[in-house]
């Protein structure tokens, strides 16, 4: 768990103990599917009612074989200024195929922000303007831990034009102290407006 750990780990612990396991640092080698069992590079295999089984990520297919994928043969790295690929002029790439930016999550709102910023940058260069020089970006992220109480995690990135990339703004966003039904208030309401 990498974002929101610590909030995670309390709710699987008070509300879920001996429900949910979490099994950090393990390498699956195998997943059977059919009988619900994964098998580790150590250990013996576990079966489990639910399985979560997360594969290695990466950019989709499309990206890989279309060669956009130019870091670590992962992702496509972009301009931030127009999310245009770096390997491919007039391709313009976002959401989770994205080399991220420095502590930038992969989030449904972060690609609604690329989105965003991609298109005011298309119409830019259609019109022939420059894109904007200082994207700003914001993140909210809400994980429910029940039906009703979420908790949730946020952040600002500013373009770095030295740089040429997004940096967090210090300071900048925030985490839940704990999880609460106004929070999953909050949480159903971004999802309904996103």
């Amino acid at each position: 768990v990498t974002s929101k750990g610590p909030l995670f780990k309390k709710a699987w612990a008070d509300r879920y103990a001996g429900i949910v396991e979490y099994r950090p640092r393990h390498t699956t080698v195998d997943v059977d599917a059919a009988a619900r069992t994964l098998r580790f590079d150590f250990n013996d295999p576990v079966k489990a009612d639910v399985l979560n089984v997360l594969p290695p990520m990466r950019a989709g297919a499309i990206a890989v074989q279309s060669g956009l994928a130019t870091a670590n043969g992962r992702w496509c790295e972009v301009d931030w200024l127009t999310l245009e690929s770096v390997a491919q002029p007039g391709i313009h790439v976002l959401g989770d195929s994205v080399q991220i930016a420095p502590a930038m999550p992969k989030s449904g709102h972060m690609a609604n922000q690329h989105g965003k910023t991609c298109a005011a940058a298309v119409i830019a260069l259609l019109e022939g303007r420059p894109p904007n020089p200082m994207p700003l970006y914001n993140n909210t992220c809400y994980s429910f831990v029940s039906p009703d109480e979420a908790v949730h995690v946020a952040s600002v990135h500013a373009y770095d034009a030295g740089q040429k990339t997004m940096l967090p703004v210090h300071g900048a966003g925030g985490l839940s102290v704990a999880a609460s039904e106004l929070e999953g208030r909050y949480g159903f309401a971004w999802a309904r407006n996103i």
